[in-house]
């Protein structure tokens, strides 16, 4: 894709952003913070070279989709919940982590003095980071200290089934590992042929990745800023993020997180989120998710290209067995069985082998009564036993 019109182009010293960007910026205003705080005066020390990273804007706007699915795949409403209701739904429960705000705050200062009538804010690309991927959480993924997401987000293949679009190989596998189709990839699902337009050295560290947060964070405001407009303004919002995702519910629901991070909100009615998903069925299939704007059907969470291509294998369904004495509650009782009376040894000599047992004194005679009571009585040989009452 050729970009015509005149680049917003700017190259900004990391320390001199640095010095603007105090990694505890959000804690008065509400939003929680997760993981390690670098040491003030050295919030990049560890993460990123002192190379001064070039940042352009086209004036010509993008295009191309830079996700692949209407819904949010990392937005799951909790179970029980219904869709549109009041019910309050968390939005961070465990707070941002702290790199993956720094990129999103990074990303939007580099893009203000480049394209200064944007008005790009970190608030909108931590929403983004949020609905595709967690903020890189999705997945079992994590950002390591260089803000990559590890193992990687990818997506599965756009093949044209599980309601994705059908879109053969263009990278030759080197970003989504896949050699026949595209797959999403990356905490704000970037299509390899979109990343290579879009795609931004954010870190100065010499390579576009797709999986590291601060390259991908700089890389969606690019998309969202290229062309004319002011995403202050309600319409020209909208319309920035229906380029990177057509989808009426997601635009909303991006809007929705977006406006509740710059005010510190830390939940939102399921109302406001139209694009997020079911909670799994206790069968282990995901329910689907209805997009006013595609109708019924509309991918379940990852599949539109942002799950990973592996998931946990469902644990097998165990039925509860009853105890095997057990029966209802509500059976009549069992009359008892008619038993024969079992023989009882008579206390005597032990025999010894080649004589004859020697004839007892007495002998024991015992009867058990229809209550189950068992009489006995020791009487001579020969004799009649007198019955007892």
């Amino acid at each position: 894709m050729s970009i015509s019109g005149r680049a917003h182009t700017i190259s900004v010293p990391w320390r001199k952003v640095c010095a603007a960007l105090p990694a505890v910026a959000l804690i008065g205003g509400g939003i929680a913070l997760t993981g390690q705080t670098a040491p003030a005066g050295d919030v990049l020390g560890a993460t990123f070279s002192s190379h001064s990273p070039v940042i352009v804007v086209p004036d010509s706007a993008l295009t191309m989709p830079a996700v692949a699915g209407p819904t949010a795949p990392a937005l799951v409403l909790p179970e029980g919940t219904m869709p549109g209701s009041s019910a309050p739904v968390a939005l961070d429960s465990t707070g941002i982590p702290i790199r993956a705000l720094e990129a999103y705050q990074r990303a939007a200062s580099l893009i203000d003095p480049a394209d200064p009538a944007c008005h790009i804010d970190w608030a909108l690309l931590a929403a983004i980071g949020r609905v595709e991927s967690d903020h890189a959480r999705f997945g079992g993924n994590q950002l390591d200290s260089a803000g990559v997401a590890q193992p990687g987000i990818i997506g599965i293949p756009l093949d044209g089934t599980n309601s994705t679009a059908r879109i053969t190989d263009t990278d030759g596998g080197r970003l989504d590992r896949d050699t026949v189709y595209d797959r999403a990839v990356g905490p704000m699902q970037f299509i390899p042929s979109t990343w290579r337009v879009a795609g931004s050295d954010a870190d100065g560290d010499g390579v576009k990745n797709p999986q590291d947060m601060a390259d991908a964070a700089a890389a969606t405001a690019i998309y969202l800023c290229s062309g004319p407009g002011d995403l202050s303004r309600p319409g020209d919002l909208r319309g920035a993020i229906m380029r990177y995702n057509a989808s009426d519910s997601y635009a909303r629901t991006v809007i929705a997180i977006a406006d509740a991070y710059r005010h510190g909100v830390s939940a939102l009615p399921a109302s406001d989120l139209p694009a997020a998903n079911r909670a799994p069925s206790t069968s282990g299939a995901p329910t689907r998710a209805t997009d006013p704007a595609t109708g019924p059907g509309s991918p379940a969470p990852g599949q539109p290209g942002s799950a990973p291509t592996t998931a946990p294998a469902p644990h097998p369904a165990v039925s509860p067995r009853a105890p095997a004495a057990s029966r209802p509650a509500s059976a009549a009782p069992l009359p008892a069985p008619a038993l024969p009376i079992p023989a009882l040894p008579i206390p005597g000599l032990t025999p010894t082998a080649g004589t004859s047992p020697p004839t007892p004194l007495t002998q024991e005679i015992c009867t058990i009564s229809l209550l189950g009571v068992k009489t006995c009585t020791i009487v001579p040989p020969g004799s009649t036993p007198t019955p007892t009452p």
